[in-house]
């Protein structure tokens, strides 16, 4: 049996009479929730499921449901002839009292609120486990591969994950790539090409001036407001560049958080029928929305590319990007491209996400993801609200109007000298001149909300500060 006091599940017998539904499943909830208000910490061993049968006064083969539930969550580690853990650092591998803890970095190093990742929450120890069974399962075949194409059942798994979103069957329609960089070189190129003009919101992602660059291609900016991407501005962008083809994030626009409400996407799709324009929608954040808007992919399929990365949505490290097409010659047509530049996804992080999928872990995760950002939106909001941030419930970071007195590109450095990194409004924009003074804040990369709450404190009393007052004279 464990070594673990029974005394933390004291209050369980009584929390579960109070449930309705099935038992197995409000154990599961009652291991979140107490892993949620910290009552049960990473490592921590559970009752063996006989002395929680007998504490709970249940059979015992509920029990076993319950944790086999929330092992496939991710919640919970099983070791043979150990127990049941909850998940993150394993038995026998907790630091001693007193040492670094690696996760949250040295001391002396800033707070990173400058990379928009989602917070870790263990995920990454899970994500090693789900590895080594799934190479004793594979055998290894997927690393002795060595065609190009993407194996069928690893874009069959995409396309389950998918469905749900779509109205339209999905058959033949969906590509994989090895990122959303992958995916966007290959749809740029093929969209676009070089000397190519590409209409893109005129603050995004820096990485898409880079590819742009790099594929000879220009940029057309066209205006944002506070729903995101502005239709009247896409109708005179086209109009006067020419352009054909749209990059835009609809949902949780990176880095205002704007979302598009239905009528706003119904307009932007009339402009783009009447002007000809194929449009690259990127659902990087979309899947951390709770109740999330149609999908440009799904109200006008047969003019849009939907790309649903998962660097974002669960590890930075699991490279995995499906591509929904409008049809299957365009999906050949995009394969073709991706098979030239990255010849195929890293095969063990392909079969890592089909895995996820077949199992039906990867949605509880991204429900984790979920709940761990609005736990620190929440946090971010508390603090700076007064200060005018804005930003989504469900997203990775908030942007920050700054006060006249303080100029976007100053406060950053000095907030750098305060031991905190955040990324300047000039750093997204097309055009850093009339770049909003503003920056954006990332609260889901740091190691906790504890370092989270050090860093917004930080930023709040800078923001209160001066800057005229803060400059020394000689």
């Amino acid at each position: 049996m464990q070594d673990s006091s029974a005394e933390k599940f004291a209050s369980w017998p009584a929390a579960l009479k109070a449930r309705k539904g099935p038992k197995y499943l409000a154990i599961v909830e009652l291991i979140k929730e107490d892993v949620r208000e910290g009552r049960l910490k990473p490592g921590e061993p559970l009752l063996s499921q006989r002395a929680l049968a007998s504490l709970l006064k249940i059979n015992f083969t509920t029990v076993g449901r319950a944790y086999e539930e929330a092992e496939k969550q991710g919640l919970v580690q099983t070791r043979q002839g150990q127990g049941t853990f909850i998940a993150g650092v394993r038995p026998g591998e907790r630091p001693a009292a007193g040492a670094p803890d690696e996760a949250a970095g040295n001391a002396d190093d800033p707070i990173d609120l400058s990379t928009s990742w989602p917070p870790n929450l263990d995920i990454a120890a899970m994500l090693a486990d789900e590895v080594r069974q799934l190479t004793h399962e594979r055998s290894f075949d997927f690393l002795a591969r060595r065609k190009g194409g993407v194996p069928g059942a690893d874009r069959s798994a995409g396309q389950t994950w998918l469905q749900p979103r779509f109205d339209a069957p999905l058959d033949g329609r969906v590509a994989m790539a090895s990122g959303t960089r992958n995916a966007l070189i290959a749809l740029f190129s093929r969209l676009v090409g070089t000397g190519g003009r590409l209409m893109v919101e005129s603050m995004c992602w820096p990485t898409v001036r880079t590819l742009a660059a790099v594929l000879g291609i220009e940029l057309v900016p066209v205006a944002l407001d506070a729903e995101g991407l502005s239709p009247e501005a896409l109708d005179e962008a086209a109009q006067k560049s020419g352009a054909t083809a749209l990059y835009c994030v609809p949902s949780l626009q990176n880095p205002t958080g704007a979302v598009m409400g239905l009528q706003r996407r119904q307009a932007v799709i009339e402009v783009a029928r009447r002007r000809g324009i194929t449009l690259i929608e990127d659902d990087a954040y979309g899947g951390l929305q709770k109740e999330p808007q149609p999908l440009l992919g799904a109200l006008a399929p047969d003019i849009t590319y939907s790309l649903f990365g998962l660097a974002k949505l669960v590890s930075p490290s699991l490279r995995v990007c499906y591509v929904v097409t409008p049809d299957a010659a365009a999906t050949e047509r995009l394969v073709e491209v991706l098979r030239a530049t990255m010849q195929s996804v890293s095969p063990l992080e392909g079969a890592l996400a089909t895995h996820l999928i077949h199992r039906k872990m990867l949605v509880p995760l991204i429900e984790r993801v979920r709940t761990e950002a609005s736990t620190r939106q929440q946090i971010a909001h508390g603090v700076l609200d007064r200060h005018g941030a804005t930003g989504q419930a469900e997203g990775l970071f908030c942007w920050l109007p700054l006060p006249a007195r303080w100029d976007a590109s100053e406060f950053a450095m000095r907030l750098r000298g305060e031991g905190v990194l955040v990324a300047a409004g000039k750093s997204f924009a097309l055009a850093p001149a009339t770049a909003p003074n503003a920056i954006r804040i990332a609260t889901g990369a740091v190691a906790s909300t504890q370092v989270l709450s050090l860093a917004l404190q930080r930023i709040d009393v800078l923001l209160r500060q001066n800057p005229s007052l803060l400059s020394t004279i000689d």
